[in-house]
């Protein structure tokens, strides 16, 4: 499908997964070239997640074109429920922290225009529920123009889930360790030196290792959360299959990588780190048990993901969802995303305050 702008650009709608993947070369460059993109809105992202999770959804990727020139993007998918009207989700709702629609800096008002007129041309959908939208997305300037019913929800709670993101601010080593408690500077302290004496190497895997350095952090993490809880879907096979394309394909382009501490020739622990333009996220961890018991394991990867933002000159390392007491001991803030409902009706049923209400769309 494709059709004019009220502006001189042009719109096309990509249903076909192979067009996706050979829209590589242009997403990866309109990344580059947008403001307020994170990684997870790289193509990196987004096409290992619909290679695994595309199941029962429809693609809907709004492209906007200023001739050959990428300028907008909205990554969606129309999904419907027992023959229901579908709603439109962004790719990747569910397991993506950060979602928004990717614009080329200088065509942002262009592109928000585009981005409704493309809405109120489609059919076969009642309702668009965009999901981790934060007070920087580019995403609102859209909601903000949709001329019909909006709803706008500060997501803080689901179902007992606190989903604040916890931020550390970046900050010299040991000035970070004197704004925490006395208890955690002294384990810190502790587990380093016991890892520095031990001939603890944290290393990041190259390209070429990445895909089995995932698989062992998706090991690791199963042995971690043995017998504590471990959200389901995180034994999945889908879950493995995303995670090692996403840490293969955003070690290449440069867009994140894992982390493997090494002891005594083996991987004893592991953290995969995505790199933004404004943050170093740690988006998953996993570690043996014997690891567990020798280190306070958040401790190191804490000191890693600061040492990695500071070698790169980005000023926080964000914990993203979830507001467990391990982070918060670490956190100089939470800030929280919002939930962006639009709607053709006159007026709508308010969803559910948290996240979403189907539960094939839960994070962890």
């Amino acid at each position: 499908m494709n059709w004019r702008a009220a502006r001189p650009l042009k719109i096309i709608v990509i249903n076909d997964a192979q067009d996706f993947a050979d829209l590589k070369k242009e997403w990866e460059n309109l990344y580059q070239n947008s403001t307020h993109a994170t990684p997870f809105q790289s193509w990196a992202w987004l096409y290992s997640w619909w290679e695994s999770y595309c199941e029962d959804s429809e693609l809907r990727l709004i492209t906007v074109w200023d001739g050959d020139l990428l300028v907008g993007l909205m990554p969606l998918m129309l999904k419907r429920w027992w023959g229901s009207p579908g709603w439109l989700l962004f790719i990747g709702t569910g397991l993506t922290d950060y979602l928004d629609i990717l614009v080329r800096e200088g065509w942002e008002a262009q592109v928000a225009t585009a981005g409704v007129e493309a809405l109120r041309r489609m059919n076969l959908w009642t309702m668009v529920d965009l999901h981790e939208i934060s007070s920087e997305a580019a995403a609102l300037s859209l909601c903000r123009r949709w001329p019909g019913p909006r709803l706008y929800i500060l997501q803080k709670a689901w179902q007992g889930w606190q989903l604040g993101y916890p931020v550390i601010e970046v900050k010299p080593w040991d000035e970070l360790l004197m704004s925490v408690s006395t208890r955690l500077r002294k384990n810190a302290r502790r587990s380093l030196r016991q890892a520095g004496e031990d001939g603890v190497r944290c290393l990041l895997a190259r390209s070429e290792e990445a895909e089995h350095a995932a698989r062992r952090l998706i090991a690791l993490h199963q042995e971690m959360w043995q017998g504590r809880g471990i959200d389901q879907e995180h034994l999945s096979e889908r879950f493995r299959s995303h995670v090692v394309a996403a840490a293969k394909r955003l070690t290449v382009c440069g867009a994140g990588g894992i982390y493997e501490f090494w002891r005594n020739g083996k991987v004893v622990a592991s953290h995969f780190l995505l790199f933004g333009r404004d943050f170093v996220a740690d988006y998953l961890v996993g570690a043996k048990q014997e690891a567990l018991q020798r280190y306070q394991m958040h401790s190191l990867y804490t000191w890693n993901a600061v040492m990695v933002a500071r070698s790169k000159g980005i000023a926080r390392v964000n914990l993203l969802r979830g507001e467990e007491p391990y982070k918060l001991r670490w956190a100089t803030e939470v800030v929280y995303n919002y939930r962006v409902v639009l709607s053709r009706k006159p007026a709508f049923g308010r969803p559910s305050r948290g996240g979403t209400s189907h539960p094939d769309l839960a994070r962890r």
